[in-house]
């Protein structure tokens, strides 16, 4: 094999190549929708991604040609790592129900009937596009009642976002809504549902959970290498000039937000000319709360993005990059549908978030083959770096009220 192309040493045949960057993506992809299953379908495919695993390492191969404690070894190693890809989608959602969602913005007014005391009513500011309220509340629109119940006189907004927090108990359902519009007044039922942005940083431990993944993950690219006898250098992942990496690094992060900034500003306009803006700035709203939220500290983030930011470059550029040169012959080819696969991963922050990041995945995939020369250690810093300054910019939106201030004066119940 040519020293030109490093990471295709002893690589796989095309066909066990599909097979094993199918498997990776599937083992990736599916424990975040896992928990939405009952226990029967979830079972079922938890057997069969360890079966199509069990037949990509073939212990059994080894148990006959009399390797018996490598065949136990390998297999006890998979079952730890499958465990680990999918525990947070058999333990980490329990009792997680993403929020319903209405879709409005509000606030409190006074108002004064003939012979009546002033009383306080919520009256809509704002109606998101394309969200469950859109054509059936107006702006203007005053609440008076949800579900046959008066709102608090002295408090109004508070109880109807609790009444839309908690209505169908997290599920799907419809709620009715007493309101003044325009002097008279209407009955309009609207159906609410979970929010479709759910961030998935809003499960409890989801940082813990994000890891443990990470490890089972990195464990089965592991051990799909070695099956095919390569190792880490079919990764990109070298000891030597590891210092010079870390400071090539820096240069890297710089790249990534001049080509974030690049795409940033066509997909800005594209939203606008589309009217996909509301629902990406709620969209990108819920993910930096959930992150928020999770209550962890910078330096924490940091260490936690070494691990996860590093997981997703082993999966997406190290493994997966090689795997789609196998099959396409090419490496631009290979680079740019991997960086789409990766952006896909990103759905839950918006449908334009999924271009942004798939440029992002571009860019460190060209950095990967092209400038550093099959090295990925400097490009997982600088994911990580990139990640760390993100959610430090995030802490900072959030507690400033800035993000309030620029998504509406509000977050929409």
């Amino acid at each position: 094999m040519s020293n030109a192309d490093p990471l295709l040493e002893n690589a796989p045949s095309r066909r066990r190549a599909l097979a094993e960057a199918a498997f990776v993506l599937v083992i990736v992809f599916v424990p975040g929708s896992l928990a939405l299953l009952d226990l029967a379908p979830r079972l079922a495919i938890t057997c069969l991604l360890a079966a199509w695993g069990l037949l990509l390492l073939r212990p059994w191969a080894d148990w006959r040609s009399g390797q018996r404690s490598r065949a136990v070894g390998g297999a006890l190693l998979f079952a730890l790592a499958l465990g680990a890809s999918m525990a947070s989608g058999w333990f980490g959602g329990e009792g997680v129900v993403p929020p319903p969602r209405l879709g409005v913005r509000h606030t409190s007014v006074s108002v004064q009937g003939e012979g009546q005391a002033v009383r306080k009513v919520v009256e809509l500011t704002r109606v998101v596009p394309g969200a469950p309220a859109d054509g059936r509340l107006e702006v203007g629109d005053r609440i008076l009642a949800v579900d046959g119940q008066p709102l608090s006189a002295s408090d109004p907004e508070a109880e109807f976002q609790e009444r839309i927090r908690t209505a169908g108990g997290g599920k799907s359902t419809e709620m009715r809504f007493t309101l003044e519009r325009k002097g008279e007044a209407h009955e309009v039922t609207v159906p609410v549902g979970p929010a479709q942005n759910a961030s998935p940083f809003k499960r409890p431990g989801a940082m813990l959970w994000l890891c443990l993944r990470a490890i089972g993950v990195c464990l089965l690219v592991g051990l799909l290498l070695w099956r095919n006898g390569q190792g880490p250098a079919q990764l990109g992942l070298v000891r030597e000039g590891l210092g010079r990496e870390m400071l090539i690094a820096v240069p890297v992060v710089v790249g990534a937000y001049a080509a974030n900034i690049a795409v940033s500003i066509p997909l800005g306009l594209i939203g606008m000319l589309l009217k996909l803006t509301d629902k990406e700035m709620v969209a990108r709203k819920e993910v930096a709360t959930g992150l928020v939220e999770m209550g962890i500290s910078v330096p924490v983030f940091a260490a936690a993005m070494v691990l996860v930011a590093g997981f997703e470059e082993i999966a997406f550029r190290g493994f997966l990059v090689p795997r789609l040169k196998v099959l396409l012959k090419s490496w631009p080819g290979a680079v740019v549908l991997s960086a789409a696969l990766f952006g896909l991963g990103h759905f839950y922050e918006g449908t334009l978030a999924v271009v942004q990041t798939a440029v992002l995945g571009a860019y460190f995939g060209f950095v990967f083959i092209f400038v550093r020369r099959f090295r990925l250690a400097s490009v997982m810093l600088a994911h990580a770096a990139f990640n760390t300054i993100n959610f430090s910019l995030m802490i900072w939106l959030q507690r400033s009220g800035v993000l309030d201030k620029i998504t509406g004066q509000a977050p929409p119940p």
